[in-house]
């Protein structure tokens, strides 16, 4: 299966900034609007997550080209469908999300709930997309120039990656049914 490139570079990681930024911005203004009460902060997470979703897809669309290029049984794929199911799940729960708000902006019921559930799920994808590309060279072509620097960490960090790569473990290495 061929992979998704636009002038020489891969495409999806170019296409992940719009619902990386978005998703997690439109619970930022959710939680904006809950707390003081301005229309304009639901109207504005609203359009946020609708943007969320249709960049989503693109990027999900270039993202799944290159997923059905990964070989299967490999520790790639194991990553690449804890990544893949993340994602899906926070698509589909901004999309419900924005379904359910299509006749008013404003949030009620579990939305807030949904854009905070998303929103992580973002976040943690993105985590195991970096470990794709960072650490199993995911489309990484030659040797990466600052390999040798030192890294700074947050406190707690060392913990959080074992958390993470406790909950790849139980992924199936295989993939689903797209092979």
């Amino acid at each position: 299966m061929p992979t998704t490139t636009f002038a020489g570079h891969p495409l999806h990681p170019m296409l992940i900034v719009a619902p990386a930024a978005l998703i997690p911005f439109g619970f930022i203004l959710d939680a904006m609007h809950r707390s003081s009460g301005k229309a304009s902060y639901s109207d504005a997470a609203y359009y946020s997550l609708f943007g969320g979703v249709v960049g989503g897809l693109a990027a999900g669309a270039a993202g799944a080209m290159d997923y059905l290029s990964i070989e299967s049984d490999t520790d790639v794929k194991q990553t690449a469908n804890v990544h893949a199911a993340l994602n899906i799940g926070a698509l589909a729960l901004t999309a419900a999300n924005v379904l359910s708000r299509r006749n008013t902006r404003h949030h009620r019921g579990g939305s807030l709930a949904m854009s905070a559930i998303a929103a992580a799920g973002v976040l943690m994808s993105g985590w195991f997309g970096g470990r794709m590309v960072y650490e199993q060279g995911m489309r990484v072509k030659g040797v990466s120039p600052v390999a040798a620097a030192r890294e700074l960490r947050m406190p707690g960090d060392n913990l959080l990656q074992q958390t993470m790569l406790k909950e790849e473990a139980i992924a199936p290495a295989a993939g689903p049914m797209l092979r």
